[in-house]
């Protein structure tokens, strides 16, 4: 058996409402300016770091997607193949998609804010039809199945299918010896965490993960984390990162 391949975790480039503090979701952004650095950074400290990836997974949100480009090209890999799946997808959050934090604090109160934005089984009221229509017929959904779009969703729910996908694409392949970069977003990559790591519901809670910066995995012959919790390539900017997040109020 060849040792077991590599895991990158890379949290998308700023989006433009990342940059509103907006609850993004399952919207389709670009990214800001800031994001495009961000991704160009990531790209070149995996390359100063020697990391050469066999395959990226993105979600299927052009975050994502522009992200994969602009790191592929800053590691002068634009060969390496790159595919989407829509289990990496951001949490949908409902009735709250769109929405500007602050004023939905001052709506709801701390206490249901937080319920619904950090919980694990808390899930906000469904996104109106037409929202949710509108979402479907987007370029990021096109063809994909009805479980893909969901009126909202709980941290739970976006652990079930990311632990689908971690035992059907990623873990195989990592035991084959195959090194990947997944790039996603902050629920999706908190949820693949959690599965790594096999994180307690209030550890997960409080976990943040901060936009462009790599987070590197390596594992045991059983496919267990050498390292609980991975290791940053840049583990001093990414605290100061994550610490800003939390201040924020969490991913």
């Amino acid at each position: 058996m060849p040792a077991p391949g590599r895991l990158l975790l890379l949290r998308h480039g700023q989006s433009v409402l990342n940059a509103q503090d907006r609850f993004t979701g399952l919207l389709d952004p670009p990214l800001t300016p800031a994001g495009v650095e961000e991704a160009a950074r990531a790209g070149t400290l995996l390359a100063s770091s020697g990391f050469s990836p066999d395959l990226v997974f993105t979600s299927t949100l052009r975050r994502t997607r522009d992200t994969a480009r602009i790191v592929l090209d800053s590691m002068g890999a634009t060969e390496v193949p790159v595919r989407a799946a829509w289990e990496l997808n951001e949490r949908s959050y409902g009735s709250l998609t769109g929405r500007a934090r602050n004023e939905l604090l001052t709506e709801l109160g701390p206490e249901v804010f937080r319920f619904w934005r950090r919980s694990y089984y808390g899930a906000p009221p469904p996104m109106p039809g037409t929202q949710l229509r509108r979402i479907r017929r987007s370029r990021a959904f096109a063809g994909l199945p009805p479980e893909a779009v969901q009126a909202t969703e709980s941290l739970c729910a976006v652990i079930k299918r990311v632990r689908t996908f971690w035992h059907q694409h990623l873990r195989p392949r990592i035991r084959e010896g195959e090194d990947l970069l997944v790039i996603g977003h902050g629920n999706s990559l908190r949820a693949l965490c959690l599965v790594l790591d096999r994180l307690s519901h209030a550890e997960v809670e409080a976990l943040n993960i901060p936009t462009g910066h790599p987070l590197a995995y390596r594992f045991t012959p059983e496919i267990v984390p050498l390292v609980r919790g991975g290791e940053y390539l840049n583990p001093l900017a990414a605290r100061t990162a994550a610490a800003m997040v939390a201040a924020a109020g969490g991913t």
